[in-house]
């Protein structure tokens, strides 16, 4: 139902941060994802990875994502993400102390 999981990079700041803590919802029927929401997923090349969703390709059964950051892989050179490579939404995120 959640899983929690700790964000390694900067592509998505500033909403994550490396060193953050993200609660995400992992039941598709009750935490849908929608356009705006971050997405957790499995990448063939990076591994796990958080994106924002840009757009829902429903015929291809796969979404176009981002990062945030300036310096994030560009969306054409990480290609999108499958529906059954999506572990869940980003639900919440706890921030590391700084300072």
């Amino acid at each position: 139902m959640f899983k929690v999981i700790r964000v390694v990079g900067n592509s998505m700041e500033p909403s994550y941060r490396s060193g953050d803590y993200v609660l995400v919802g992992t039941v598709r029927w009750l935490w849908r994802i929608r356009p705006g929401d971050a997405v957790v997923f499995r990448h063939a090349r990076y591994g796990v990875l958080i994106k924002r969703v840009l757009a829902e390709e429903t015929a291809e059964q796969q979404y176009v994502v981002e990062g945030t950051h300036a310096e994030s892989t560009a969306p054409v050179d990480l290609g999108p993400a499958a529906f059954s490579s999506v572990i869940g939404r980003a639900l919440c995120t706890f921030s590391r102390r700084r300072g």
